[in-house]
This record gives structure tokens, C-alpha cells and sequence, in this order.
């Protein structure tokens, strides 16, 4: 059985799965670590001086938990665009608050943009892809 290259390999709908449950599983454990340490990571935002301090420890008391939930709502595959919308928009207020290259200190990694943009693509990509297979939603739609 030889492989075409023009073709894809295996099911379409392996491939949300796969950005499903990557992209859960980041979020959950970054959530898990940032509430392990909730006064330090407060800390942190509030030091990075984007938003007012009211905002900004709201902010940070309500991201954790937010990761926590949308990671496992990804992982598991239940309101997938629910939580594809609420990670593009918990991305786009990190690589906001980062900026597009935030890694300044080290030469070698100067050049290298914000990982969340590529986290971001994973989440507006399951936004039009749906959540793909062993899902409750795809289960739910009868297919």
C-alpha cells in the first residue's frame, strides 16, 4: 500500500481531536500550576501594569480557573466552540498583555514569537473544524 503525498493519511476527523486535546491538556495543567501559586501569579499580572489593579487581580483570580474549565471541556469534547471561543479570547488577551516577542532575555530564543499565537490558531481552528472524534459533541450530532 504506498501513500500519496497529495493525500491525507488518515480520517479528517482525527485532526480536531488531536488540536482538542493538546490544546486542553496545556490549558488545564497552566490553570492547575497558576492556582497551585494563585498569589504569585496575581502578583505577576499586576506587575505587568496593563490593565488598572482592580482589573487586573479579577483577571487573575479568573484565568486560572477559566484554563481549567475549558481544558477539560476540550479534552473531554463537550461544548467544544464554547470553549474554542473562550481560549481565543483568553490567548489573545495573553499574547496582548506578552506581546508578539516576548522572549527578550536569552539570545537564542530573541527571535521566537509568542507560543500562544500558535495556541490561538489550535483554538480558531476547532472553532471551524468542530471537535472531531471521541467527542460528546460528535456523538451528540449523531455522527
Amino acid at each position: 500500500m504506498a501513500v500519496k503525498m497529495h493525500e491525507p493519511i488518515g480520517e479528517a476527523h482525527y485532526g480536531p481531536l488531536l488540536l482538542r486535546c493538546s490544546l486542553g491538556a496545556y490549558l488545564l495543567l497552566s490553570g492547575l500550576s497558576q492556582i497551585d501559586h494563585l498569589e504569585l501569579f496575581i502578583d505577576a499580572v499586576q506587575r505587568n501594569r496593563h490593565f488598572p489593579e482592580h482589573v487586573s487581580t479579577l483577571y487573575a483570580i479568573l484565568v486560572p480557573y477559566l484554563e481549567v474549565l475549558t481544558g477539560a471541556l476540550l479534552i473531554v469534547g463537550i461544548w467544544t466552540t464554547f470553549a474554542g471561543i473562550v481560549s481565543a479570547l483568553m490567548l489573545g488577551s495573553f499574547i496582548f498583555a506578552t506581546g508578539l516577542f516576548p522572549y527578550k532575555n536569552d539570545m537564542f530564543t530573541t527571535r521566537l514569537f509568542n507560543k500562544d499565537v500558535i495556541l490561538l490558531c489550535a483554538a480558531l481552528s476547532l472553532l471551524y473544524t468542530g471537535a472531531g472524534a471521541f467527542s460528546i459533541d460528535r456523538f451528540r450530532k449523531g455522527g
